[in-house]
């Protein structure tokens, strides 16, 4: 059925209520429409809702009045307090593409309101909808099929937007297969079912983390109400997904990438779009498409996506993921429920508002002594309560205890004490590796014990071409002799695996993937240690399998896309715990998956973090040293490529090791060209950290190890790389020296462009209009501009109108001029046009550079609620990212924007402003000052004197 939009200006209650009924009317004869009805702002603002909601729609339904007519034609802007928020120039801009008389349509409930229609649908069939024949033809010009006339329209009750938006719907869709299979009973978790059952119900909670350590029960628990909301048709969900980062255990030994769950997501929710390249794009997208339904969004088990105890514990490493979890905590039509092992420190300050945690605690006596009874165990009820305590209460401790105890002694409770004692940490799964040696003991000689020992092969649930490749002839001695068919038939094969179910070391068969193998990661990291450290030559011999297993699978020996390079990824980390890097290197990940020197994952795909998660396997110690298997030219390569993957991920602290470590590598092979490259690429990662002196110093670096590699594109690079070093540093004469240096060296190499352009300009431009030379940034933008029409990229074209931008609003202050509107005007239209661009060009490093620039001006034209908008969300991205230069001027920008909205209000809103915008501003600036003394941040020094300066003015006049 094709979607439909109805757009439409609240003109009066009456009016409204009868564009009501007619969507009322077509969702009960299964039209999929949706109204620019709200009763609040959407979470992602009108103007983005309502183009994503035009260009989703096969037909927009246009309900035509003149008021409705005068908003599209951009000839009157909606008033405060109405019911329409849209801004009428998206409409217009869509009527003047070529499927305007297709796509748009337009209705009125009056003959007479047909003379408002816009002219680019003047020519197009109207339609008539106050009587059923004209009913009857819009229906069938929207479904192509007639319809039995309904009853006289009626005016429709109103309804809160959440109740309305199930009627469009009439089942939800369902995508669960990801999330682990667990035991069907469950004890002791009444109260906890029920504050998940009030988080669903509550509109106000948006996001629930359920937060413990392996083994204690949560997916359990997610299991168990999913089953009990199905069995209520999942009330009133309109989509439910789930995915599970499955991880090895307890411990920090892979590195677990995002994109995956990002790729398959985006496109089950409806993303068809080309590949997202910035990972915290991914994120704000698919929050974007969450919200057109009431989506249920379970993720089980992201700690591998956390920062493992230490300064950031429990800070998020996916950038994408830290992104879609603040934006559904901030909106969220439905619920996201979260499992870890450690709590969210992204999301704590929404705590008790938007989000909620609970922190699962071990079952109690009496709910262990129930699950101990129900796994068959004899005793009394105080004997099954001192079991329960000795086991520390811990649920997958109890459920193999359970188990062994009533197949291995009879069930006798008292038996418990055979139980070898460890020195494992309890709270990291000690309890059950306990009770997991006596299986292992008790199984020796078994195919159980083999099948056990391949899980801690794997990561994740088991597909059985893998575990077929696995037990192949010959047998990998010590390993798979149990269970070659030639002395296993495929019965007792299957009846061990059930065996290992019932015990509960494999997880229950999935209905949704009966050929595949899962078990809890605790048993998956027990009997793969075991493995490696008593048979290191099965080990490998396994994992070398594997590899040629996986490399296989692909149809393509160059797959498209993520889902098909999955295989790929995994050969690789196969292949690498087999002993082969190099071949792994040579056949798979330079050859397949990089395709040289394409890059195709970062490049095409934005799959920073999967390309991340290959290279962590060719580490010996991540990401410190590469495997001294690989050559000094390919260990220093994983070294810097490592480095660009974590700075394009944001970890920027973490890149900064392996790039470092790949510079030397490449000095210590001459190769001069790369080493210039790493070297300028960390000088840019220090700046942005705010460590200019350590900027500056590789920047130094950079030019001369460029100098002596001869290469003139490098030399060029690093001199307006150092320039920019040196401006920030606030060595404004040297700085200009060196940009006018390298812009002789390019007038030398290409006379036709005298200027410096892209990036350099962009660099050069900022140095000159620190100086007040808006004149000649004008004169170079726009002549760069002007060269970049045929080739720029998105970015380019950005910051030259960011230039424009800056320089026309310093114009505009100029008291030595008369008149200064004009010049206004063109600062507001280059500065929009600057943000539009870095957003579009996925610029999230110069994204608050617009933005601080946008609100400037906001500020200068006393448009303080979208300034605020503007440096708040520079403030954002410049925290998130560690961008310390752009805090610095999100503070000074705060500072000036403070003070003008105490000016605005004369003298008495100074004199109030004392102790609010006053104060204000002076902490802002004492922030600003702080950090600038800290970093060495020289360029912004004079800034804060004149800010004094201006205090101290202000504080006399008082």
């Amino acid at each position: 059925m094709n979607k439909i939009f109805i757009s439409y200006s609240h003109d009066s209650r009456e009016h409204a209520d009868r564009v009501l009924a007619l969507a009322d009317r077509l969702i009960q004869d299964g039209v999929d429409c949706v109204l620019d009805q709200y009763e609040e702002s959407p979470a992602e603002g009108w103007t983005r809702w309502m183009d994503r909601q035009i260009r989703g729609a096969e037909f927009v339904l246009m309900i035509f009045t003149e008021i409705y007519g005068r908003r599209v034609n951009g000839e009157e802007e909606p008033a405060k307090g109405l019911g329409v928020k849209w801004e009428g120039k998206l409409i217009y801009q869509h009527l003047y593409q070529a499927d305007a008389n297709t796509r748009f349509i337009p209705v009125v409930f009056a003959p007479e309101h047909a003379q408002f229609i816009s002219t680019p649908l003047q020519d197009a069939t109207y339609y008539l909808v106050s009587n059923d024949e004209g009913y009857e033809k819009l229906y069938r010009r929207l479904t192509h099929k007639p319809k039995t006339p309904k009853p006289e329209l009626g005016k429709l009750r109103e309804l809160p937007p959440r109740e309305r938006k199930q009627d469009f719907f009439i089942a939800p869709k369902i995508q669960t297969a990801k999330l682990p299979t667990t035991a069907s009973e469950l004890f002791g978790r009444e109260k906890e079912l029920q504050i998940l059952d009030a988080a669903w119900a509550d509109e106000h909670t948006h996001l629930l983390s359920l937060v413990a350590w392996g083994g204690v029960g949560k997916t359990a628990l997610v299991n168990e109400w999913l089953s009990r909301l199905e069995r209520d048709n999942f009330r009133g969900a309109e989509r439910v997904f789930g995915w599970s980062f499955y991880s090895q255990g307890t411990r920090e030994e892979r590195n677990v990438s995002a994109d995956s769950f990002f790729d398959e997501a985006l496109r089950w929710f409806g993303y068809s779009g080309p590949p997202i390249l910035s990972t915290w794009d991914k994120g704000i997208r698919l929050a974007e498409l969450l919200r057109q339904q009431k989506t249920l969004l379970i993720l089980d088990g992201v700690e591998p996506l956390q920062y493992p105890p230490g300064q950031l514990q429990g800070e998020l490493k996916d950038q994408g993921l830290k992104a879609l979890l603040k934006e559904l905590a901030r909106a969220n039509l439905g619920l996201c429920v979260v499992t870890t092992r450690v709590a969210l420190q992204d999301i704590s300050h929404t705590e008790g508002k938007t989000s909620r945690r609970i922190d699962l605690e071990n079952l109690n006596p009496a709910a262990g002594s129930q699950l101990l009874r129900s796994l068959q165990v004899k005793g009394t009820d105080k004997e099954l309560a001192e079991a329960s305590r000795e086991f520390g209460g811990h649920a997958l401790a109890l459920n193999l205890l359970g188990r062994y105890l009533a197949v291995v002694h009879e069930g006798e409770v008292r038996k418990r004490d055979l139980i070898p004692h460890l020195t494992e940490e309890e709270k990291q799964g000690g309890h059950a590796r306990r009770v997991m040696e006596s299986y292992e003991r008790w199984l020796a000689g078994k195919p159980e014990c083999d099948i056990l020992h391949l899980m801690g092969l794997f990561d994740r649930p088991v597909a059985k071409g893998a575990i077929d490749a696995l037990i192949a002839p010959p047998p990998i001695v010590g390993l798979t002799s149990h269970l070659q068919l030639a002395n296993l038939p495929l019965a007792q094969l299957q009846f061990a695996f059930q065996h290992l179910r019932d015990l509960r070391l494999l997880a229950e068969k999935d209905a949704q993937r009966p050929d595949t193998l899962d078990c809890h990661p605790l048993v998956r990291e027990h009997f793969g240690e075991k493995l490696r450290q008593q048979n290191p030559a099965a080990w490998k011999e396994a994992h070398r399998r594997l590899y040629e297993y996986y490399k296989n699978v692909p149809a393509k020996e160059l797959p498209d896309t993520l889902e098909e390079m999955e295989p790929l990824f995994a050969a690789v980390a196969h292949g690498c715990q087999a002993g082969n890097p190099t071949k792994v290197w040579e056949e798979i990940y330079w050859k397949r998956i990089e395709r040289e020197n394409e890059h195709y994952p970062t490049r095409s795909l934005g799959a920073f973090g999967a390309d991340l998660s290959a290279l962590f396997s060719f580490f010996e110690t991540p990401w410190e040293k590469p495997s001294s298997e690989l050559s000094e030219n390919r260990q220093a390569l994983v070294l810097s490529s490592t480095g660009f993957c974590l700075r394009a991920l944001g970890r920027l602290r973490e890149a900064a090791q392996p790039m470092q470590a790949g510079m030397v590598a490449y000095i210590v092979q001459k190769d001069w060209r790369r080493a210039a490259i790493v070297a300028g690429n960390l000088s840019e990662l220090y700046l942005a950290l705010g460590e200019i002196s350590q900027a500056v110093a590789f920047s130094r670096q950079s030019v001369g190890f460029a100098d002596r590699s001869g290469d003139e594109l490098q030399r060029f690079y690093q001199r307006t790389a150092l320039a920019d070093a040196l401006h920030q540093s606030g060595e404004l004469t040297d700085a200009h020296q060196l940009f006018c240096e390298a812009e002789a060296m390019q007038r030398h190499s290409r006379p036709e462009y005298p200027y410096l352009e892209a990036l350099q300009g962009f660099h050069f431009c900022d140095l000159l209009l620190s100086q007040g030379q808006y004149q000649e940034v004008k004169k170079r933008a726009t002549q760069t501009l002007e060269w970049g029409s045929q080739g720029y990229g998105l970015l380019h074209y950005a910051l030259d109108k960011l230039s424009l931008g800056r320089a026309f609003l310093l114009q505009a202050a100029d008291r030595s001029l008369v008149t200064t509107g004009q010049y206004f005007a063109q600062a507001r239209n280059y500065s929009q046009q600057a943000v539009t661009g870095l957003r579009e060009a996925g610029a999230q490093d110069f994204l608050p550079r617009g933005l601080l620039a946008r609100a400037a001006f906001y500020r200068v034209q006393n448009e303080f609620a979208l300034a605020w908008a503007d440096l708040e969300e520079a403030r954002e991205i410049a925290e998130r990212g560690e961008m310390k230069l752009h805090l610095v001027d999100y503070h000074l920008e705060a500072c000036r924007l403070c003070l003008a909205e105490s000016m605005a209000h004369g003298a008495e809103g100074m004199a109030q402003g004392a102790k609010g915008k006053g104060q204000e501003a002076r902490e802002h600036l004492d922030i600003a000052a702080k950090m600038i003394e800290e970093m060495g941040y020289g360029r912004r020094k004079p800034e804060v004197e004149e800010l004094r300066r201006l205090f101290s003015s202000l504080e006399k006049s008082a």
